[in-house]
């Protein structure tokens, strides 16, 4: 019996001990998949002195995408690491 009782005790006792919950709220730095250094810079164009015209041109207008590419993949890797980006 007494240990009916001390059992009965103990659970009551037990139940009414409930563990504190504390919320601790930190920054949490997270680092980005891509960085802007991984993003190979264009090189500009040298001409040689000798090209027509034409040739000049070609070279400039492969240069303008070159660097169109290069641009949309920083605005990529600049969307990607920013807080819309990583879900915040």
């Amino acid at each position: 019996m007494n240990r009916l009782i001390l059992l009965l005790c103990l659970f009551l006792v037990s139940c009414m001990c409930e563990p504190k919950v504390q919320v601790v709220e930190k920054e949490v730095f997270v680092r980005c998949p891509i960085s802007v250094q991984d993003v190979p810079k264009t090189e500009k164009p040298k001409f040689l002195g000798n090209e027509t015209y034409v040739e000049k041109l070609k070279i400039i207008i492969e240069y303008l995408f070159r660097l169109e590419h290069e641009r949309d993949t920083l605005r990529n890797v600049l969307e990607a690491c920013s807080d819309e980006g990583l879900g915040k």
